[in-house]
């Protein structure tokens, strides 16, 4: 089990490629404005109270053009949070499964379009849910893709940690849960519509049969050794833990500490390695491994995934499929959301985006080269981000307006 804090590297390795601004400022008087809208709406969340704490950085053209960290780490005492605070990245942790995965297809070991089935047989048999008490009738052949694009038949709504039980497993890891998975009915054929849920963790098992090692072992071995991503892990050690964030609910208008996850403490290993959704990490960390997209699949000198994946990964592969309203009209490539068609606040064309149900999120803008983290702690609560990303788009606009090469009419 990889664990944070090994290493020693953390936030201090994002110095290497992206120098901190004092102040949040941009280092390069050509990048325009500061962000003084998303900033200051940064600071009315925190004062407010509408977050505990929040940790935010923009990066354009390779420069920090904000820089921001305000609040509590806890509401139990007055320590600041700190740029290198730790935060459970829920679903934040989908686009890093996507990311192993894909360095097994730039080695040839599977195809996109291969039955699942060939790499997981237990799922060879799948059946699909009928109309009302009808027999479940024979799937469509579910592809890698499938899993890839949340097209599977699966969601947060298949019961598969309780069949895996009901099957003798009483702390089902994650091969049980996906053995547990042939025996259950999909909601609808694969292939045919998009739908949020535990394909990403499905990934995440066919990552470790194809690498022979956990889920655990090959993030550290693919991803966060290479790039220096030694804050980012699914056991948030004991002696880091002054700098993990506090989880929060929102209760009658007032944050309060929420006892989601006390079953399994951070500072012990889970049974079950989530790849949909178990990941502890920083903004330095998780700028790291957007920079290394950003750059083509490469950084610091290592090659984590072919340029051609790279692109492959942030283009849209869902087409005229329905969704649901959590794509917001966008499409969604191999563990991402993507734009198609440009929007003043989901950004231009091809601008490429997740996030977590802690309310963290980021996002990828290729034409005006943005990258955008923000993280907050606040369970199933998406305004903050939202608001946030509402006055980023709005700075971001500016930028533009003041470059006639980059203004384009809505």
């Amino acid at each position: 089990m990889n664990v944070i804090g090994k290493g020693g590297w953390g936030f201090l390795s994002l110095l290497v490629v992206l120098p901190l601004a004092a102040g949040g400022s941009a280092q390069d008087p050509d990048l325009g404005s500061p962000m003084p809208r998303a900033r200051a709406t940064l600071d009315e969340l925190v004062q407010d109270g509408k977050a505990l704490g929040l940790v935010a950085v923009v990066t354009r053209k390779g420069h920090v053009v904000l820089e921001y960290v305000n609040g509590k780490r806890s509401s139990s005492s007055e320590e600041a949070l700190t740029i290198d605070s730790i935060f459970r990245i829920y679903s934040m942790s989908k686009p890093i499964t996507a990311v192993a995965a894909l360095t097994f297809l730039d080695e040839g070991r599977f195809e996109l379009d291969d039955p699942i089935a060939d790499y997981l047989p237990e799922l060879a048999a799948l059946k699909v849910r009928g109309e009302g008490d009808e027999a479940t009738v024979a799937a469509r052949t579910m592809s890698v893709r499938d899993v890839f694009c949340h097209t599977t038949g699966w969601s947060y709504d298949t019961p598969w940690e309780a069949e895996a039980r009901r099957l003798g497993n009483s702390n089902p890891d994650l091969a049980a849960r996906v053995e547990a998975l042939g025996s259950l009915p999909l909601e609808f054929q694969p292939g045919t519509r998009w739908r949020y849920g535990i394909s990403s963790d499905v990934l995440g098992r066919l990552v470790e049969v194809l690498a022979d090692k956990p889920l655990d072992q090959v993030f550290h071995d693919r991803i966060f050794k290479p790039l220096g991503m030694g804050d980012t892990g699914f056991v948030v050690p004991e002696q880091e833990l002054p700098r993990l964030a506090q989880l929060s609910v929102m209760v009658g208008g007032k944050l309060k500490p929420s006892g989601r996850g006390a079953a399994i403490p951070p500072g012990s290993a889970p049974a079950f390695l989530s790849g949909g959704g178990g990941l502890y990490s920083t903004v330095g960390d998780y700028l790291l491994f957007l920079n290394m997209l950003r750059s083509g699949g490469a950084l610091h000198g290592v090659r984590i995934l072919n340029a051609s994946t790279v692109e492959l990964m942030t283009r849209d592969h869902l087409g005229d499929r329905p969704g649901e309203v959590l794509l917001a009209g966008r499409g969604y490539g191999l563990g991402v959301a993507v734009v198609t068609k440009r929007n003043r606040m989901l950004g231009k064309e091809g601008t490429w985006s997740w996030g977590g149900a802690a309310g963290t999120s980021f996002w990828v803008d290729p034409a005006n080269d943005v990258i955008a983290v923000f993280m907050n702690q606040t369970w199933l609560d998406m305004g903050p981000r939202m608001r946030f990303q509402f006055a980023a788009a709005a700075d971001i606009a500016n930028w533009t307006d003041r470059d006639p090469e980059e203004t384009e009419d809505d």
